[in-house]
């Protein structure tokens, strides 16, 4: 069934930023919000520019133009540049899919997931960027494969929920990633600092 990952992955998130997350976090509202939206618009599609498009397509732009428009150049061109990665790996994929399926080994959401993943914590090491960077780089990567289909007369629809399962997998991988990046500094600092105490009582 398309889009349970999404809805069960969304929710559960949903519930996490609104009623778990620090009140004083600077994403709590932004994040909330980003994910009910889509969550609220992902079962509506619209003709645009000649392609068929989900409303979810929508609220994830506008979630990215608010997210990136105080950047600074320099990091935004960042930014830019590994979504445009990101995005050509995400369409390659599916291309490849397309023209030699058998290469799949496993669930292709998975794979896709842990593609997107991969590059995003290859490509940045402050975790807000890389979310925007994955988010960015997955949405212009279906835009991109929409469009090349486009031209052979397949119809494609952008942001469908097979997408929003993809995305939303390989958002629970960064974020658990992410934990366990928490993990092991704290884990790091309290060895530290017992080694340091362990020196001072022997010194």
């Amino acid at each position: 069934m398309e889009g349970i990952y999404f809805y069960w992955l969304a929710w559960i998130s949903w519930v996490w930023t609104t009623f778990m997350m620090d009140k004083n976090h600077p994403l709590r509202h932004s994040l909330s919000f980003f994910i009910l939206s889509v969550i609220l618009l992902a079962p509506f599609e619209v003709e645009f520019l000649m392609g068929e498009y989900s409303l979810a397509a929508f609220g994830i732009a506008l979630f990215l133009f608010f997210s990136t428009q105080r950047k600074k150049t320099g990091s935004f061109l960042y930014l830019f540049l590994s979504s445009f990665i990101i995005m050509l790996a995400y369409t390659s994929f599916l291309m490849f899919e397309l023209f030699d399926p058998i290469w799949v080994l496993f669930d292709r959401k998975i794979m896709l997931g842990a593609l997107g993943f991969y590059l995003a914590v290859l490509l940045h090491k402050d975790r807000h960027n890389r979310l925007l960077s994955l988010i960015s780089g997955f949405l212009l990567g279906d835009i991109m494969y929409s469009v090349i289909l486009a031209k052979f007369h397949f119809p494609y629809p952008v942001a469908s929920l097979a997408f929003l399962d993809i995305l939303f997998i390989s958002l629970a991988m960064l974020v658990l990633w992410s934990a366990v990046e928490t993990v092991i500094s704290f884990m790091s600092k309290n060895t530290i600092t017992h080694a340091e105490g362990e020196e001072q009582k022997t010194s």
